[in-house]
Order: C-alpha cells, then sequence, then structure tokens
C-alpha cells in the first residue's frame, strides 16, 4: 500500500483502486494468476483473486469516499459525498464474512478485506451514544467478531437488502493506517488512511452444550461433529431443537439455522436450507413442492415457530 500510495495518491472510483492494486501486484509478481471480479458461485462476486506459488488470495475492496474536488499530480479528481457511513460499515463486514465463507468452502488459502477512505467518520468511533450499526462499527481498535445486527432502532430504509445478521468466524481488531495526504492548491488538505483485515483460514468453535436442568451446565467446548442425518429436514430440525434449547426461546430466525448448519458442517446448501425453512416446512407458505411439511409456523419476516415439541 506504501508503494501505491506513491504512484496514485487518489482514486477516481473503486473501480480505478482495483485496477491500480491489481497492476501493481502483477509488476510485482510477474508469475502471478490475476482475475478481477471473478464468479466463486452463482449469485457471488470477488473483486480480484490472485494466485502465487500454491497460494490462492482472495481480495475484497472497498473505496468509501467523502467530497472531494481538485488538482492532485496535475490529474482533476471530483469524487462525490458517498455518505450513508453505516450502510457502508455493514458492507464491510460482509465482505469479510464473504472471504471466511470461501475459504472455508476451499476456493481461496486466505483472504484480505482492504478499505480505503478519505473519510474520518470511518476510523474515529463518533460521539452518537447508541447509533443503529454500533455491531458494525470499524473504528480504530474495535474489535470485530460474534454474530452482529442492527440495532431495534434501525429503519427500513436503511436496512433495506442488507437486514440479515452477519456472522464472523474469526475475531479482527481494526487498526487504520495512514495511506496519505492531498492538498490541492489553495484548499484544506485531506488525509487517506486504509483499513486491511487479514483473513485466515480458522476451524470453527462449537457453541458450548446447555443441558435441560434447572440450573443449566456448560459441558466443555468441543467442536461439533459433522451432522449424519439423512435428509435436509432431519438436519434443520436438530439444529432448531439446538437453538431452542440454548437460547430458551419459543422462536428462532432463519439466520439462526444458516449460522447453526454451516457451524455444524451440513453438506446442505444455503438456497436449500433457506427453501426448507421458509417453504417446505413452513405451514403458512404457498404449496409449491411435491411433499411438505408442517414444522414450523411464520410469526414475522425471517422469524418462525416449532409447530410441535422438539424431541
Amino acid at each position: 500500500m506504501s508503494e501505491l500510495a506513491r504512484r496514485r495518491p487518489l482514486f477516481h472510483s473503486e473501480r480505478d483502486f482495483q485496477h491500480a492494486l491489481a497492476r501493481l501486484i502483477q509488476q510485482r509478481h510477474p508469475d502471478a494468476e490475476l482475475r478481477l471480479e471473478p464468479r466463486p458461485s452463482r449469485g457471488v462476486h470477488l473483486d480480484l483473486l490472485v494466485r502465487l506459488s500454491e497460494r490462492r488470495i482472495a481480495i475484497e475492496l472497498k473505496y468509501l469516499v467523502a467530497a472531494f474536488a481538485g488538482e492532485v499530480g496535475g490529474e482533476l479528481f471530483e469524487l462525490p459525498n458517498q455518505g450513508a457511513q453505516d450502510i457502508s460499515r455493514y458492507d464491510v463486514v460482509k465482505d469479510v464474512v464473504r472471504l471466511e465463507r470461501l475459504i472455508a468452502d476451499g476456493y481461496a488459502d486466505e483472504g484480505i478485506a482492504l478499505t480505503l477512505t478519505n473519510d474520518p467518520a470511518y476510523w474515529r468511533p463518533g460521539i452518537k451514544a447508541s447509533p443503529v450499526d454500533v455491531a458494525f462499527r470499524i473504528h480504530e481498535d474495535r474489535v470485530l467478531n460474534g454474530l452482529l445486527a442492527w440495532s431495534s432502532a434501525a429503519g427500513v430504509g436503511t436496512t433495506s437488502k442488507r437486514d440479515a445478521p452477519l456472522m464472523l468466524t474469526g475475531r479482527y481488531r481494526c487498526h487504520w493506517r495512514h495511506y496519505g495526504t492531498v492538498a490541492p492548491s489553495g484548499r484544506r488538505a485531506v488525509e487517506l488512511r486504509y483499513l486491511c483485515l487479514p483473513v485466515a483460514r480458522l476451524e470453527r468453535p462449537a457453541a458450548p452444550l446447555v443441558l435441560d436442568t434447572p440450573k443449566p451446565v456448560a459441558a466443555p467446548q468441543q467442536r461439533t461433529p459433522t451432522m449424519h442425518a439423512s435428509t435436509a429436514r432431519d438436519e434443520i430440525l436438530l439444529a432448531v431443537a439446538d437453538i431452542l434449547r440454548r437460547s430458551g426461546q419459543s422462536s428462532f430466525d432463519l439466520n439462526d439455522v444458516l449460522v447453526e448448519m454451516r457451524r455444524r458442517d451440513s453438506r446442505y446448501a444455503e438456497s436449500t436450507i433457506r427453501t426448507h425453512v421458509t417453504s417446505r416446512m413452513c405451514v403458512d407458505a404457498p404449496d409449491h413442492h411435491a411433499t411438505t411439511f408442517d414444522d414450523f409456523e411464520r410469526l414475522d419476516r425471517g422469524r418462525y415457530r416449532l409447530r410441535r415439541p422438539a424431541s
């Protein structure tokens, strides 16, 4: 990044940033194979894949800008004021989640979530006591881990198409580094910083098993073994039973099931699990399948209740 900053102190767009970084990597490593915007799977987009020797490095980029207009190195730049920092923070965390999944699926060996910005709102903690995006804050020294979700005060306009909570397997401390300073003639200097979050392959630890006793007792943590139930429905029912047992509630979220199934190394795709929970196993869903079940009842968007006691 230091070398890139010397060559390109500022970029016109995220695509410009992406191409400049890819070009520098290729120059530094002529034997590397680069792919811009590959498709690891249907509906999944990746900014950059680098194959270097025996390593496959997946890279996600974000270029988050505040308004800027002026000449830098004889080149005119007009950057818009993107705003919507809460949504952009969510997207940064989502990049890390995507990289974790690509590594877990064997598509890459390691990952890098790289964010470059001239907006101090990202590296500063802010002054609001309880912002709606408090879980997704990425300011200096913030630690990201576990299940992250919007606060209950978040409006539909903010969470639209981004309402799903994000589950991180790893633990990431945010450390912003100085990228450079640009000072157009007659204008105040503007600093750029970048956040680099390396993503490595991790074993997913299992949540402690809570026994059904008046005083719940947690068993020692250990990795949940791979499921061996015969059908997707069987595995989902087992997962839901454990979710309800641990939470002590009578209802659950679709994302809870997706996270639990992933943690258990289910062989079923996320799309299959979604279809079963929201349609095949839900009594309220339209009958679009040859075989359906009345296991779940829909309470609200993305939230369900088990209609019969879990064995």
